[in-house]
C-alpha cells in the first residue's frame, strides 16, 4: 500500500520493492476470493487461503520496515503518519457507505441507527465500513512504536532479539488476551495494538534486512537461489501451522498458531516474494500496482464486502485446485482491472485522501516525510 512504506525524499525507489508490493496487492486480491470460497466444504479453497495467508501480510510489514528511518521530532512525524495512514482509512469507510445503505434499504432496517456503533467501532480503531483498511490502523502503531524503540537499539543483534520478542510475545498476546484484566487488557483490544507488536517484529526484520537485500538484488544466482529455497520451506510448513478457531493465519483476527510455525512460513513466504520480485524485469504495470498499493487496497474492500461473497453464493465451483485457481485468478483480474479508472480519478481529484500528497517537511525532523504510503488485510 502506497503509505505503508516511508520513503525518505532524495531516496531512489527500488523496482524491485514496487514489484514485491505489486505481487503482494495481487495476492490481497486474489486470497480475497479464495476466502470468500473458503467458508463452506471446499477443500481446494481453504488450502490455497492457508498458504497465502501464511505471508502474505508479514510481507508488507517486512517491506514497510525497509524504510525505516529515525526523526528527531516525534509528534510531527506522528502527524505525518495520521495523515498519510487514518485519513485514508476514513476516506474508504465513507466511499464504502453508499453500498451498506443500500444493503440496508433491501434487508428493510435504517442503517443510520447503526451511526452510534460504528462511530465507537473507528474511535477503537476499528474499520468496520471498509476492514481491509485494518492494515494502516495497525500500521500507524506499529510505526509510533518503531519511531521510539528501534533508534535505542543501536545493534543488529539487538534488533533480531526484538523483532523475535515482538513476534513470540505479541502472538501470545493475542493468544491469551481474553484472560486478562484491566487496563492491560483494554488497552491490547483497541486499535489493533496486540497485532501491532507482532507487525513490529516483521517491521524490524524489514529494517534490518535492507542493506543485506539490496546487495542480493545485484546477485541474481543468489537470489534465484534463495527464491527457491524460501518457496520449498513454505509449502513445506504451511500446513503444519493450525491456528485455533481458524481455517487459517488471520492476523487481523489476532490469530496466528504457533508463534514459531507462524514466523517461520511467513518469513520464509516473504524472501520468496522478495526474490522472485528481484527476478522479475521490472515493468510498468508492476511499478504503477505497486505505487498504488494503498487506493487499490481501499478498493479491494468493495470486493471484498459487497462482491466476492455474492458471486460465491451464486457461482458453483469444482473442489479442485484447478477450478479454485482458475475462478479466483479470473475474479481478481477483473476486479484489478475495474480499480484502474478509480485509481487514476482518485489520484488526480483527492491524492490527499489516499496518502498521496506530501506534507510539508516537518521542522526538526532528520528527512522529509513519507513519499506515498504502503499492506495488506
Amino acid at each position: 500500500m502506497d503509505s505503508g512504506f516511508a520513503t525518505p525524499r532524495g531516496t531512489q525507489r527500488l523496482p524491485w520493492v514496487d514489484t514485491a508490493k505489486a505481487v503482494g496487492i495481487v495476492l490481497m486480491f486474489y486470497g480475497h476470493v479464495v476466502q470468500s470460497r473458503a467458508g463452506g466444504d471446499n477443500a481446494s479453497a481453504v488450502d490455497q487461503l492457508r498458504l497465502i495467508y501464511a505471508f502474505h501480510m508479514p510481507l508488507f510489514f517486512v517491506l514497510a520496515g525497509l524504510f525505516f528511518h529515525p526523526v528527531a521530532a516525534l509528534l510531527p512525524r506522528l502527524r505525518t503518519l495520521a495523515q498519510l495512514r487514518l485519513v485514508p482509512v476514513l476516506f474508504f469507510g465513507l466511499l464504502l457507505l453508499p453500498l451498506w445503505s443500500l444493503s440496508a434499504v433491501k434487508h428493510h432496517f435504517a442503517w443510520w441507527y447503526y451511526a452510534q456503533p460504528l462511530g465507537a467501532a473507528y474511535l477503537r480503531g476499528m474499520p468496520e465500513l471498509n476492514w481491509v483498511t485494518w492494515f494502516l490502523v495497525c500500521m500507524v502503531v506499529c510505526e509510533a512504536m518503531a519511531l521510539v524503540v528501534l533508534p535505542r537499539l543501536r545493534l543488529v543483534a539487538a534488533r533480531l532479539a526484538f523483532a523475535a520478542a515482538c513476534i513470540v510475545g505479541g502472538v501470545f498476546l493475542c493468544n491469551h488476551g481474553d484472560a486478562l484484566e484491566g487496563w492491560v487488557a483494554q488497552v491490547s483490544r483497541i486499535w489493533f495494538v496486540r497485532e501491532a507488536i507482532v507487525a513490529l517484529g516483521f517491521y524490524t526484520i524489514g529494517q534490518v534486512l535492507r542493506p543485506f537485500l539490496q546487495q542480493l538484488a545485484t546477485h541474481r544466482g543468489i537470489a534465484l537461489s534463495v527464491t527457491l529455497a524460501c518457496t520449498s520451506a513454505l509449502l513445506a510448513t504451511y500446513r503444519l501451522n493450525h491456528p485455533h478457531d481458524a481455517q487459517a493465519v488471520m492476523m487481523a483476527a489476532a490469530q496466528h498458531g504457533d508463534a514459531l510455525g507462524f514466523a517461520f512460513s511467513a518469513l520464509a513466504g516473504t524472501l520468496a516474494v522478495i526474490g522472485l520480485a528481484m527476478l522479475l524485469p521490472a515493468t510498468r504495470v508492476a511499478a504503477w500496482i505497486g505505487r498504488n498499493s494503498l487506493p487499490l487496497m481501499g478498493l479491494n474492500g468493495v470486493f471484498f464486502h459487497f462482491f466476492n461473497p455474492k458471486l460465491a453464493e451464486s457461482i458453483a465451483l469444482a473442489d479442485t485446485p484447478l477450478a479454485v485457481t482458475a475462478y479466483a485468478a479470473a475474479i481478481s483480474a477483473v476486479s484489478l482491472l475495474a480499480c484502474v479508472p478509480l485509481v487514476a480519478l482518485l489520484n488526480r481529484f483527492v491524492p490527499q485522501f489516499i496518502g498521496k500528497a506530501r506534507p510539508p517537511a516537518a521542522a526538526g525532523t532528520e528527512t522529509g516525510p513519507a513519499e506515498g504510503a504502503s499492506p495488506a488485510a
